[in-house]
C-alpha cells in the first residue's frame, strides 16, 4: 500500500518496556511488587533482558523498509539498556516518553489517584529530561504506563511541554481513565481537558487515541496493537487499519517485547498467565508483513502532531 487512504497516515510507535514493567508484576495496584527496587532485590528474577536483542531486531527491520517510527522509552529503561539506547541514538526514530518507571498513576480498579499530582508531574519532568540528555532529542510525546490516564494530566503534561499524547483506548470492555469516556474518535483530535473527548476541545494536547474495531453502538472492540495483535493477528488488523483509515489518520503500536521468544519469569505465578500468549517469531512474521503493507504511510507520532498542528 504504497498511497494512503484519503491522505490519511498510521502513526506507528514501540512501547520500550521489559518484561517486569508489565502491570502484574511491578508498577499497579495489584503487582506482585510494590516498586522497581523491591523487584531489583529479588537476584533470582531480575535478570532476564527480554527486550535488548528484539528492539535492535526491530531498529534493523525498520531501516531495511526505510520506515520512521516513535519509541515511548521508560526513562529508566533508558539507563539500565545501553545497547538498546545506543540503537536508538544511531538511529532517526523520534523518542518519547513512557514514563520515568512505568508505573500506573491511577488506581486500576477505582481509578483513584496512586500518587500525589505533585510527585507525578516531578517524575515526568525527570523521565522528560533524563530521555532529552540521552538521546539529545526534544520529548514532545508521552504515553500513560498500562494505558492509565487522567484527565488532571492533561494541563500538566502541556505545562511541561508535551504536545501529544497517545494513551486513550476507548472500547467496550475497559475504560483505563478517571471519566466516562463517550464516543471518541478513531482519529487524532484536540482534547478536552475535563472529558477527554473531542467535544469543545480546551488543550493544546493533541491525544492519538489506540484504534478500535466497531461492530455497533454498544460492541467497540480493541485494536491498538500489542496484545491484541498477538491476539488476533495480521487479517484482522489489516481490516482495522483501512476503516480506520477511511476515517482519518491511525495509530498502531507494539512492544520489543511482543516479539522475543524467551520466557517470561514467573510467568505462571502471575494472575494474568495469557498475557503473553503468542510472543516471539509468530508475532514478528505478522508484524513484517503489516509493515511491507503499509510501509508507504506509517510515520513516527511527530509526524502526525505537526500536520494537526499546521491545520488547526
Amino acid at each position: 500500500m504504497s498511497n494512503s487512504i484519503n491522505n490519511n497516515h498510521i502513526a506507528l510507535s514501540f512501547d520500550v518496556e521489559d518484561w517486569y514493567h508489565a502491570a502484574p508484576v511491578t508498577g499497579s495496584s495489584f503487582s506482585i511488587y510494590k516498586s522497581l527496587d523491591d523487584f531489583f532485590f529479588d537476584k533470582e528474577v531480575s535478570k532476564q533482558d527480554c527486550i535488548t536483542n528484539e528492539t535492535i531486531r526491530i531498529i534493523k527491520i525498520l531501516d531495511e523498509l526505510n520506515i520512521r517510527a516513535t519509541f515511548f522509552i521508560v526513562a529508566d529503561v533508558a539507563k539500565r539498556y545501553p545497547l538498546i539506547t545506543k540503537a536508538l541514538k544511531n538511529s532517526q526514530h523520534e523518542i518519547a516518553s513512557h514514563s520515568l518507571n512505568h508505573h500506573s498513576a491511577i488506581d486500576a480498579k477505582t481509578k483513584a489517584d496512586l500518587q500525589t499530582r505533585d510527585k507525578w508531574y516531578e517524575e515526568q519532568k525527570e523521565a522528560k529530561k533524563a530521555l532529552e540528555n540521552i538521546f539529545d532529542k526534544e520529548v514532545i510525546g508521552w504515553r500513560a504506563p498500562n494505558a492509565y490516564f487522567a484527565n488532571w494530566m492533561v494541563p500538566l503534561l502541556v505545562k511541561l511541554g508535551f504536545k501529544y499524547d497517545s494513551s486513550i483506548a476507548y472500547n467496550s470492555f475497559y475504560n483505563k481513565t478517571n471519566v466516562k469516556l463517550k464516543d471518541i474518535p478513531s482519529r487524532p483530535y484536540w482534547l478536552n481537558s475535563e472529558n477527554l473527548s473531542h467535544v469543545n476541545p480546551d488543550s493544546k494536547l493533541l491525544e492519538l487515541p489506540w484504534s478500535n474495531y466497531k461492530i455497533n453502538n454498544r460492541l467497540i472492540l480493541p485494536a491498538g496493537g500489542g496484545f491484541f495483535f498477538r491476539l488476533a493477528g495480521y487479517r484482522f488488523f489489516k481490516k482495522v487499519l483501512n476503516r480506520s483509515l477511511k476515517n482519518g489518520d491511525s495509530m498502531f503500536y507494539l512492544h520489543p517485547l511482543d516479539i522475543s521468544e524467551k520466557k517470561i519469569p514467573l510467568e505462571n505465578k502471575l494472575s494474568r498467565p495469557l498475557l503473553w500468549m503468542n510472543k516471539g517469531k509468530t508475532t514478528e512474521k505478522k508484524l513484517v508483513k503489516l509493515l511491507n503493507n503499509y510501509k508507504g504511510i506509517l510515520k513516527p507520532c511527530s509526524d502526525i502532531y505537526y500536520k494537526y498542528k499546521e491545520e488547526s
